[in-house]
């Protein structure tokens, strides 16, 4: 059990590395698209991208995706 924790902390914190090389959403996060959700490709030499959640007047990221379509919500 600590060592399946152990290994899903690790990837948690490997995949928040790679996450930090996504943009963040260009529309803005108002209180007429609260909880709306938007796709942001990386702007890096790979694939993939981010899930971003607009709440609370801020856009928040919610998943971290791979070039394949596959995502992991954080």
């Amino acid at each position: 059990m600590k060592k399946q924790l152990a290994l899903g902390a690790l990837l948690a914190l490997s995949l928040g590395f790679v996450g930090n090389a996504a943009a963040f959403p260009t529309t803005p996060c108002t209180a007429e698209n609260e909880g709306a959700e938007e796709y942001v490709p990386n702007n890096f030499p790979r694939g993939g991208g981010a899930i971003f959640q607009c709440w609370d007047g801020r856009w928040h990221r919610v998943a971290i995706c791979d070039d394949f379509g596959g995502c992991i919500w954080i």
